[in-house]
């Protein structure tokens, strides 16, 4: 089912964003709204909001979504760096 997620959110048409997911929790139910989510998202990042991660959380899924623009160098505080570096405390 996390493949199908996958599919669907690289089919939605976000111009100018690149979208990430990020499933922290799953569920043997199907997810439904994620296109509606991420078309209110990105609706509210284009009326301005700084904001680029999101958690979409419904029938025991959390699935965080990042949106990255596809013109600008990836702001720091949303790099892979970042997480990598969160992980790699957590096992020392």
């Amino acid at each position: 089912m996390t493949e199908d997620i996958l599919e669907l959110v690289s089919r939605i048409s976000t111009p100018g964003f690149f979208v990430t997911a990020d499933i922290i929790r799953s569920s043997s139910q199907i997810p439904e709204g994620i296109e509606t989510f991420i078309l209110q998202k990105l609706s509210i990042i284009q009326e301005g909001a700084t904001a680029r991660k999101f958690a979409f959380r419904t029938n025991g899924w959390q699935i965080n979504f990042t949106f990255f623009p596809t013109d600008q160098v990836v702001d720091k505080r949303y790099g892979l760096m970042n997480k990598m570096i969160k992980e790699e405390k957590k096992f020392k």
